[in-house]
């Protein structure tokens, strides 16, 4: 059996932006300030390839086997999550200019729930953003994925990971919770509905 081995991602990944696009499905709305969804794939691509924002490849770990990307996970302590929001701003709106302006003055409650959320406590190390490609599913590549950023935490000396996850995603929560994520509180918003869960590593 081929074995799946996790590394540190790469700005040349080819699916990078397209698996964080996936774990944020909706919320991707957002952040491209559109619905048309090659210019939202165009921006997540370039979102990956550049650094020092939230959806960077230096922040991202990739699923691979036999040199093809299954899956990826991008995770970082909280305060750094925090501290990469207005960068993150900064390099959309170089990338979007107006029309992110535009559309989030149009879908304002979309805006409102992004920039208020908060996911994550400063003592834990956060999962980001989680997601595999179709072909990949029932490998327990997103169980491997998980697991190799509990350990990135341990090392960096965090007791606790978190995560936050759709309701109505209900595979993910079974995943999560045979995983031993607890739900710690919920997260309700205008246009989200989410679950935020921890786990005591040590």
């Amino acid at each position: 059996m081929n074995k799946i081995s996790i590394i540190k991602a790469s700005p040349q990944s080819l699916v990078g932006g397209q698996l964080n696009q996936m774990a944020l499905e909706y919320m991707a709305y957002s952040l491209a300030g559109t619905k048309d969804t090659s210019i939202i794939e165009k921006t997540f691509n370039k979102l990956w390839r550049s650094k020092r924002n939230r959806f960077s490849h230096e922040y991202a770990y990739e699923a691979k086997m036999q040199n093809k990307t299954l899956g990826m996970i991008m995770c970082y302590p909280t305060t750094l999550m925090n501290k990469l929001a207005l960068p993150t701003f900064t390099k959309l709106f170089e990338l979007r200019n107006w029309s992110l302006i535009k559309y989030n003055l149009q879908h304002w409650k979309e805006f409102y729930s992004m920039v208020t959320l908060k996911e994550a406590k400063n003592d834990e190390y956060h999962i980001g953003t989680l997601a595999t490609l179709p072909e990949s599913r029932g490998l327990g590549v997103g169980t491997q994925l998980i697991q190799f950023a509990e350990e990135q935490a341990v090392i960096q000396g965090f007791s606790k990971s978190s995560l936050t996850v759709k309701r109505e995603n209900l595979l993910a929560i079974k995943l999560y919770e045979r995983l031993g994520y607890q739900r710690v509180g919920d997260i309700n918003k205008p246009s989200l509905s989410l679950y935020r869960m921890s786990k005591i590593l040590v």
